[in-house]
């Protein structure tokens, strides 16, 4: 099966041998392609509506891997028992959703190892969310599919206290510490960001102090772009 850009890079996170479950699963082609390709010897696939399901219900058998998927009506982990799955996927919803799961699943969660989310909006927020509540972030990826950029993310629940974190959006909050270190395409999504920042100031600029406040936001978020480019070239 030939999958998207985006979902190739959630499979390539996916941890190896263990029993997933894949959260808002859609079609159930990440849920077969796990399966097919050895990733995990058991998924279950879970949506929030029986409708979602019918779709990937047929797909899974069509695939004949009726025995290997099972699916489920989920409200996130709503309907799975601590420790049932070892790891997880969460993709194709926004950081906010995302972050609620997590929140109101965290009897399972503390149960499993290190599993897989990709939000869609409010990145940043997320992983600040992340640092300062107990979660590490194993690997961030950047991926360009179908002219979006897509973050997904390979995290873990350590439970580590955050007394005395920084709780504001930090750079590493904003961009993801390993991609500041390794870049692995983040210049790309930097450059892409900064012509987008360009057109913004400008506009905000002809329009007579009339967004002061978001004016200086953009500046500042072009300036740290800026700053870390520097270091990605110059390392």
């Amino acid at each position: 099966m030939r999958l998207s850009d985006r979902l190739e890079s959630i499979i390539e996170l996916v941890p190896r041998s263990e029993i997933c479950a894949d959260i808002g699963c859609d079609h159930g082609f990440t849920s077969i392609e796990l399966i097919s390709r050895g990733i995990s010897p058991k998924v279950y696939a879970s949506d929030l509506r029986e409708g979602p399901l019918a779709s990937a219900r047929e797909n899974v058998r069509n695939a004949g891997l009726e025995d290997k998927i099972s699916l489920r009506i989920s409200d996130g982990f709503g309907s799975y028992e601590p420790g049932e799955v070892s790891t997880a996927v969460i993709a194709g919803m926004g950081g906010v959703l995302i972050r609620d799961m997590l929140i109101r699943g965290k009897e399972c969660v503390m149960k499993m190892g290190a599993f897989v989310v990709q939000p869609q909006s409010n990145i940043p927020e997320f992983r600040n969310f992340l640092r300062l509540n107990g979660f590490e972030i194993e690997k961030n990826a950047v991926v360009f599919d179908a002219g979006k950029y897509y973050f997904p993310m390979r995290i873990r629940y350590t439970g580590k206290d955050a007394s005395g974190e920084d709780t504001s959006i930090t750079e590493e909050d904003r961009y993801g510490a390993d991609l500041i270190r390794e870049d692995r395409g983040l210049s790309d999504y930097l450059k892409f960001q900064m012509e987008s920042y360009e057109k913004i100031y400008q506009k905000l600029c002809s329009e007579n102090g009339m967004h002061d406040e978001r004016t200086l936001e953009i500046k500042e978020l072009m300036e740290l772009n800026r700053s870390i480019l520097t270091r990605i070239f110059k390392d």
